[in-house]
């Protein structure tokens, strides 16, 4: 990390921080080497997220609308065949997506799930919902779990990123999906510059860029390593084990002519409004406990590895689950910046502690072993250790 990156800067208007990383193409290059694009900072000392929402109030959402109608029109299907994937796991952005894509625009969509790493009792009952009430054709893709299993764990050891293999191939699946389908358009939902964005990320498109590599198999990066470090350590893997997480090539791309679009760069998107829609129109449930690390019941609560994840992201960067929830939920007027910190002050950095063991238990650590890793991705400038004890130096509001 760069010396000034070493200097922790909490945006005015919301509670993020310079230290926020973006996603990147991860099979490209070992995470470990490789300096993300972080948060940007104007002189205002205001970030490009909060830019972003802002600029969002002078867009012309009913021309946005038009504009999507028109790529509907030109792609619908005549004869009732899929025209187009949305996928998800039976959240409340994906049931969104799939309900009013079908439903008001009269698409076809398939709905397509990469199944989560450790499925929780709710994220069950709502992916059920997603199919029975919302009325659609799914198709659900579980990998190897022995093979999962040992990635998630290499994950975790040298990157402290334990959903990094599960993301990494669930950013291909659609792509996957559509080219075995024969299916030209994906959805997904809102756009990245509504997190801040990398640079060049703010238009209605994803960066195909991100989904391929045209690199020899054993020299893709997954978890930290090089496909043939992975397979040296773990002799029963083979080649074709790692299919699920390959990214696919420029070839493949360019032949089927591929369009993945960010739904929310054409509908006016609010993730509290998604929820009341999801609620009414597909089912949605709400987790009957409020999520470790923050406050709310109703994100990112399908996977029980996804809480481990939020955790591990207060510990590398300083930023958990309650600061990302806060500074959401302060963009789209919600609550006020004061609420957020009283709120970060209650929740911000709290244990897993209802899935940790089983996280732990499924990459085969001990809960001792498993929290001396933790330890050790630590950042100087960001944690101090006090009689025995953790300390963060300061807390940045």
């Amino acid at each position: 990390m760069h010396s000034k990156d070493k200097i922790v800067i909490s945006c005015k208007l919301c509670l993020m921080t310079n230290q926020k990383p973006f996603s990147v193409n991860e099979t490209k290059n070992k995470s470990s080497n490789q300096k993300k694009p972080t948060l940007q900072f104007g002189n205002d000392g205001i970030c490009s997220a909060c830019k972003s929402i802002k600029a969002k109030k002078n867009i012309d959402w009913a021309f946005r609308e038009k504009e999507l109608w028109k790529i509907c029109n030109t792609n619908r299907s005549k004869d009732g065949k899929y025209d187009c994937i949305v996928s998800g796991s039976g959240g409340k952005d994906s049931m969104f997506q799939a309900h009013i894509l079908k439903y008001k625009f009269n698409m076809n969509p398939l709905t397509v799930t990469y199944s989560p790493i450790l499925k929780t009792e709710v994220g069950i009952k709502n992916s059920t919902n997603w199919v029975n009430i919302g009325g659609f054709d799914n198709y659900t893709f579980s990998p190897n779990g022995k093979v999962l299993s040992a990635l998630t764990r290499e994950a975790f050891n040298n990157i402290l990123h334990p959903s990094q293999p599960f993301k990494i191939g669930i950013k291909t699946f659609a792509a996957k999906m559509a080219k075995s389908f024969g299916i030209n358009l994906v959805f997904y939902g809102e756009p990245y510059s509504d997190y801040g964005s990398a640079p060049n990320l703010s238009d209605a498109f994803y960066p195909l860029e991100w989904l391929t590599n045209d690199n020899k198999l054993d020299d893709i990066n997954i978890a930290g390593l090089e496909v043939k470090e992975i397979k040296k350590k773990y002799n029963f893997l083979r080649d074709q084990d790692f299919i699920p997480y390959m990214p696919l090539k420029n070839k493949d791309l360019k032949d089927l002519d591929l369009n993945i679009l960010f739904l929310g760069w054409f509908l006016k998107w609010d993730p509290q409004e998604i929820y009341y829609y999801s609620t009414k129109k597909s089912g949605y449930i709400l987790d009957d406990y409020k999520s470790d690390g923050s406050y709310g019941r109703y994100a990112s609560v399908d996977d029980k590895m996804e809480y481990l994840h939020f955790y591990c992201s207060y510990i590398k960067f300083g930023i958990g689950r309650c600061r990302l929830d806060v500074s959401q939920e302060i963009r789209n007027g919600h609550i006020s910046r004061k609420e957020g910190i009283n709120l970060c002050k209650k929740f911000e950095g709290e244990f897993p502690k209802r899935y940790a063991q089983d996280c732990f238990d499924f990459m085969g650590y001990s809960y001792e072993e498993a929290n001396n890793i933790i330890d050790k991705f630590r950042p100087d400038h960001l944690w101090e250790k006090k009689k025995n004890k953790w300390k963060r130096k300061q807390e940045i509001f």
